[in-house]
């Protein structure tokens, strides 16, 4: 019999091990997936910031405002990653002007390199927001139910913020 009680509690503590690693697991997912967000958000910053030297270098004038790079930090909250989005979108729409403007631009190979980088980049943070928000609802999801909701409250670990930006689509 008290053989019996020693295996429940082995059995017991395996399974909040292996819970936990669960829990661990999900959490460092999406914490990684969130720091692809902030990657992307500062490539983006970082080429615009390459186009508007370009177009100063030649004269152009425009009103593009370039986002400081170095308050992009990693581990921003998703509600700022989203703020900073739609910050470069905007921006974004005023490059678009722009090249309507200046078609000789795309002449110039710099200039149509940081370009590619700046779109390039774009869509990857589409992508990074797609795979954070899946990743983030998972964890939400596995930390919902019981017992891992128990383990979660031991742990202190919350419910993470789902990143709310809906891309615009943008003109050539």
């Amino acid at each position: 019999m008290g053989w019996v009680v020693v295996l429940v509690f082995v059995a017991l503590g395996i399974f909040y091990i292996l819970l936990t690693v669960k829990i661990n697991k999900f959490d460092m997912s999406a914490r990684d997936k969130c720091s692809e967000i902030d990657t992307g958000l500062w490539d983006r910053a970082h080429q615009l910031s390459k186009i508007v030297d370009i177009l100063d270098k030649k004269d152009i004038k425009h009103t593009i405002d370039v986002l400081d790079v170095n308050t992009f930090g990693l581990g921003m909250p998703p509600v700022m990653q989203a703020t900073n989005a739609d910050k470069l979108d905007k921006q974004d729409e005023i490059l678009r002007e722009v090249l309507k403007e200046h078609p000789e631009l795309k002449e110039d190979e710099e200039f149509e390199t940081h370009l590619n980088k700046f779109n390039d980049a774009r869509n990857e943070l589409i992508r990074a927001s797609m795979a954070y928000n899946k990743s983030a609802n998972e964890f939400n999801h596995l930390i919902a139910g019981f017992p891992a909701s128990i383990i979660a409250m031991i742990y202190k670990k919350k419910d993470k913020a789902i990143f709310i930006y809906f891309f615009k689509e943008l003109g050539d």
